[in-house]
């Protein structure tokens, strides 16, 4: 027998491993250079996306997808292993270096690959709320039996075969939006024939790439704004073609177009799509091949109908009118649903028959005395306008004809321009001028020049009602309005009118303005260049004939520098600089007296601008900026006007500022602090001593590693009425002995990825070592912890008393929690445990509840207790794969069988984790089942 051979493999068996525990001893530190340069790639890309997301949520309200956020979170473990691996290494032997050698290379190989995963997203987000699937609000019902018939013909065309694209046309105002409102809410009914249904409006000017963004929104997915318009075309064909049958709704075209440009497959019998548009033109319907359904007038037996129905029912009983007096009123509305709804918007309550004589002529002179296409329904629109008699509430309609079109213009922001215009200048007092702000906003909104949108949050006009404004503000007041149309241009000088007094060119793309441009509008008093996202210069001489202005807004501007000659804009009075993150230097202030709004919010400013403290009239102030360095001591007590505050307090050299913050707080209506040392907070909470501002948030944000996790949170309780906010992210609830003190009248506390916290227990008040719950919050309304790793369970038995305002209940990605509410005595325990004590957990007014992506959690009570919540409205629960048991108590009715709570509206939940629940009660399941909303979380 030949030994040579066994002796090889032997040595090859032992040397191979010893080669390969050499190599990486030796290559251990030009690894890790690698693995350093890799994982400063992979915080480039992670950087780009956190931008990205940022700017989403902040401007369309679009939330992370959750492939981004699992990528995220991985990103958050892969720089702890480095961190890791680097001290190792410092500290390490021969032996440990070659084992660490290995280590490091996988690692190589894990972080190229996540680097690979965040290139080849193709979105980075869903869109909340989406309008596909969704039911739409509608601010009129159909009317007549006209309307009733063109319905049906639409609904029988969507349910057939043979006709698969539907052109709704009809002259504005005569209701073909609301027809399609109705269409679409009766489609969400009709689960089988349609996977989807998506509404998108397309306004004017025709914009490509933007109805392919609207499109990709409404699916929940997002386009790449590098692609050109071809590459978008074929990801958002690829989107469509997934829903399988769906129906495509497009509102408000107004030309036509090639569906293969746009990326939206040719809808066909076989594929079992649907296209429906409406338009003013029946031309556009041609050209896209649909099939013509016109929308005509009311006859005048419906347009008396609907006038009285908007009027007041009992208008004809009232004894000083007379039916032919509302008929003539009426007649002058030529059957136009919009025109009757404005009309009667005005005259209700009016019952003085010389009033309505008056009315009558006002109307047939403003329709006898238009001109052109549309013009007489603009001029029985500019009838709303005239009867709102009071030239200050005029003006306040007029302003919103700035933004543009089918823009939802935030009730806010709106209010306080008219505040800085000096529309509500009759009251002095700020409070006073929101009240007198709100009463204008509703009034409008009574009378049909408004629509109601988000909830209430924001407002918008008819494309008409904003044609006929932009009619008056034509001649007098002058306003130029291009607002959201993609202008490259600055416009010419020719354009800027000596009498100009408003100026809208917000959303627009422009990039600079000509450095010869000052024009001589001395009456300007307002001048939006808002999102000019690309803007980097204005010519230092700009605004020197300027003198009247009184807004001026450049927020999420490119500008590096303001020029001096803003200093000398004496009537100033909103001066909105936010998101400007390049922008380093304010001219001087000092002139500014009349200011009251300063917005520096998110610039790239260092030093507070000079003569800050001389704004003695500044009511909001906001400066939240990270590059700040300090903010001296002494500015805030002179600034003894304002009524919102919103400070960053960065670190050592801002302590002085919140002492003197904490001193005004009591005179502010609300108090934004973003505190960075926990020692900080404990100042302000303990120096403001239940006597703080009206409204607050408070934030305590620890470590900047993670800061870009704010990004990944949906706001899912934005409408409830809550005006004292607590939120800690990322950051120390202990320090040096010293815990966190909450305020005492605290109504949400949101937790995020709070690393020390087991329980809400652990931020409560003690007293000699135990939780003192009398002077715990008992308004709190929200509870919130996401991505808390260390969390147990929320709170216990005994901190039960102080949590009956309870509204929402939410708990996200916290990987340890096992259960909502714990035991924590040992005597109830036992009691529990013998059943001597019945474990249930009443919150009487929750109305939300929100479990999700919880892998360990198990159940809501210890000793199988139940929930009674007989407000809840909403629940949701999803990535909860130990969950067992859903603990609701039902109340049980007269037969026996239980019954939901009476507010509830939905739950929203995995349909396996669905089937999988055990019941305590039996039909439980049964009752709630039709409650249910089978989703993917």
């Amino acid at each position: 027998m030949n030994p040579i051979g066994p002796i090889s493999d032997l040595f090859k068996c032992v040397c191979s491993p010893i080669c390969e525990y050499f190599e990486y001893y030796r290559k251990l530190d030009e690894n890790m250079k690698e693995l350093d340069r890799v994982l400063r790639e992979l915080e480039s890309k992670k950087k780009d996306i956190e931008v990205t997301l940022s700017r989403a949520q902040r401007e369309q309200g679009k939330e992370p997808s959750n492939e981004v956020s699992d990528w995220l979170k991985n990103i958050r473990r892969i720089n702890t292993k480095a961190e890791s691996f680097k001290q190792k290494v410092e500290k390490g032997n021969c032996f440990s270096r070659a084992c660490l050698g290995k280590d490091v290379e996988k690692k190589i190989e894990e972080v190229k690959e996540y680097i690979q995963k965040g290139c080849a997203f193709t979105s980075y987000v869903s869109d909340a709320p989406s309008t596909s699937g969704m039911t739409l609000s509608t601010t009129s019902n159909l009317v007549g039996e006209r309307t009733g018939k063109i319905v049906e013909e639409i609904w029988e065309d969507l349910m057939g075969d043979k006709v698969s694209k539907i052109g709704v046309w009809g002259m504005g105002g005569i209701g073909k939006t609301t027809i399609m409102k109705d269409i679409n809410n009766r489609l969400q009914e009709k689960i089988n024939k349609f996977n989807d249904v998506i509404w998108v409006t397309v306004s004017q000017p025709f914009d490509l790439k933007k109805l392919q963004n609207e499109i990709a929104i409404a699916l929940n997915q997002s386009l790449p704004a590098t692609d050109d318009k071809e590459r978008r075309a074929g990801r958002l064909l690829g989107m469509l073609k997934a829903k399988g049958r769906f129906v495509l709704i497009l509102d408000d075209m107004w030309e036509a177009f090639r569906l293969e440009e746009v990326g939206i497959p040719e809808p066909s019998e076989e594929n079992g799509c649907k296209l429906v548009i409406t338009t003013r033109f029946v031309g556009v319907c041609h050209s896209m091949g649909c099939k013509e359904v016109r929308v005509q007038t009311l006859s005048k037996e419906e347009a008396l109908n609907l006038f009285l129905d908007k009027v007041e029912n009992n208008i004809l009983q009232i004894p000083t009118l007379n039916k032919e007096i509302i008929n003539s009123v009426v007649e002058e509305c030529a059957g136009l649903p919009l025109a009757i709804v404005n009309v009667a918007g005005c005259m209700r309550g009016i019952h003085e028959i010389r009033e309505w004589r008056n009315a009558l002529n006002e109307l047939r002179g403003l329709v006898r005395s238009s001109h052109g296409v549309n013009a007489d329904v603009l001029g029985q629109l500019e009838f709303s306008y005239r009867r709102l008699k009071d030239e200050k509430l005029q003006q306040c309609f007029l302003y919103c004809a700035l933004y543009p079109e089918d823009f939802a213009i935030p009730k806010g922001e709106l209010i306080d321009h008219w505040i800085a215009e000096g529309f509500i200048d009759e009251v002095k007092d700020v409070a006073a001028k929101y009240d007198r702000g709100h009463t204008i906003f509703n009034r409008l909104v009574n009378c049909c020049l408004f629509e109601s949108a988000k909830d209430g949050s924001c407002v918008k006009m008819h494309d008409l009602i904003r044609d006929m404004a932009l009619r008056i503000t034509s001649e007098s007041p002058l306003f130029m309005v291009k607002a959201g149309l993609c202008l490259q241009e600055f416009p010419g000088e020719q354009e800027w009118k000596a009498n100009l007094e408003r100026v809208s060119l917000m959303r627009n793309n422009i990039e600079e303005i000509p450095s010869n441009m000052f024009p001589h509008c001395e009456i300007l008093s307002t001048l939006l260049l808002q999102r000019n996202e690309n803007l980097r210069r204005i010519p230092e001489c700009f605004f020197v004939h300027m003198h009247g202005l009184k807004v001026l807004n450049l927020s999420s501007t490119d500008i590096e520098v303001l020029p001096n000659s803003v200093s000398d804009l004496t009537n100033l009075r909103s001066l909105l600089l936010q998101q400007c993150g390049r922008l380093e230097r304010v001219p001087s202030l000092a002139k500014l007296l009349a200011l009251q709004y300063l917005n520096l919010d998110e610039t790239g400013i260092k030093e507070v601008p000079k003569g800050m403290e001389m704004l003695e009239n500044l009511t909001h102030l906001y400066l939240y900026s990270t590059l700040l360095k300090k903010f001296p001591a002494g500015i805030l007590p002179r600034l003894r006007n304002l009524y919102k505050l919103k400070l960053s307090f960065r670190n050592e050299a801002f302590r002085e500022i919140v002492e003197e913050a904490a001193s005004l707080s009591d005179g502010f209506d609300s108090f934004e602090g973003i505190f960075s040392k926990l020692k900080d907070f404990n100042i302000y909470v303990k120096s403001t001593d239940g006597r703080g501002s009206k409204n607050y948030i408070l934030q305590l944000r620890g470590s900047a590693k993670w800061r870009f996790l704010i990004y990944l949170i949906p706001k899912i309780y934005t409408h409830l009425e809550v005006d004292k906010s607590v939120r800690l992210f990322a950051c120390k609830i202990f320090e040096r002995e010293e815990p966190i003190v909450l305020p005492e009248d605290v109504q949400r506390l949101e937790m995020i990825a709070v690393h020390d916290v087991a329980s809400l227990n652990d931020v409560l008040p003690r007293e000699q070592g135990l939780v003192n719950i009398g002077k715990f919050s008992h308004d709190l309304k929200v509870l919130r912890f996401s991505l808390c790793d260390n969390l147990k369970n929320l709170f216990s038995l005994r901190l039960l008393p102080a949590l009956q305002n309870l509204e929402v209940l939410e708990v996200e990605g916290c990987d340890s929690i096992e259960e909502i509410v714990a035991v924590d005595d040992e005597e109830t325990e036992k009691g529990l445990a013998t059943n001597t004590i019945i474990n249930t957990v009443t919150l009487p007014r929750l109305k939300k509840l929100y479990f999700s992506k919880l892998a360990e959690f198990k159940s809501f009570c210890s000793n199988n207790g139940v929930f009674v919540c007989n407000s809840l409205q909403e629940i949701r629960v999803g990535g909860c794969p130990k969950l067992k048991r859903l603990s609701l108590s039902l109340s049980l009715l007269d037969n026996g069988q239980p019954s939901p709570p009476p507010t509830l509206e939905v739950i929203k939940i995995e349909k396996e984790l669905w089937e999988s629940l055990e019941w305590d009660q039996p039909n439980a399941k049964d009752v709630l089942n039709p409650y249910c909303k089978f989703v993917v979380l």
